[in-house]
């Protein structure tokens, strides 16, 4: 068994890369600022950060747009913005590329599962579909039309169990 090795949240990727290959170690807790534990970080999450999403066997594929039954679309966090707007004949005047750029902009914060924002007429909510990470991976975009027939059928079924009551 080899001893924990531990980083510094501050360290910058390149110069822990270089550490972890000169180490032979693919694992390393990360320590914040005030000694408590950030959390964990790999070498593959190193190289996704330089190169991009590395798929493996255990990565489930999913298409970039996915048209669904109740009018909404699930997409993918890593969508182009300007493909979206193309997708809702919408124009994204925003300093991000992403989905999930935009909706971590507008949130000021990570997006977790389940956050939503509503932008030009449309809900963004963010989804996971699980895994090793705690990042999202795709967003449903809900037409307001949508959101307003949720809330209809809501009411109805809350009123529809009052009279059976």
């Amino acid at each position: 068994m080899r001893p924990v090795t531990y980083v510094p949240d501050s360290k910058p990727v390149d110069d822990l890369l270089r550490e972890m290959q000169a180490a032979r170690v693919h694992l390393a807790v990360v320590i914040d600022e005030y000694g408590g534990t950030a959390g964990l970080v790999t070498i593959e999450d190193i190289l996704e950060e330089i190169v991009g999403e590395i798929a493996d066997e255990y990565d489930e594929e999913q298409p970039d747009i996915e048209h669904r039954a109740d009018g909404s679309i699930r997409v993918s966090a890593r969508l182009p913005l300007d493909d979206l707007g193309h997708l809702l004949k919408q124009s994204f005047d925003d300093d991000v590329d992403t989905v999930g750029g935009l909706l971590a902009e507008r949130l000021g914060k990570v997006p977790i599962s389940g956050s939503s924002i509503t932008v030009d007429g449309y809900e963004l909510v963010a989804e996971s579909v699980g895994g090793r990470r705690n990042r999202i991976t795709s967003v449903v975009v809900i037409p307001d039309e949508a959101i307003g027939a949720r809330v209809v059928s809501l009411d109805e079924s809350a009123a529809t169990t009052k009279d059976q009551a």
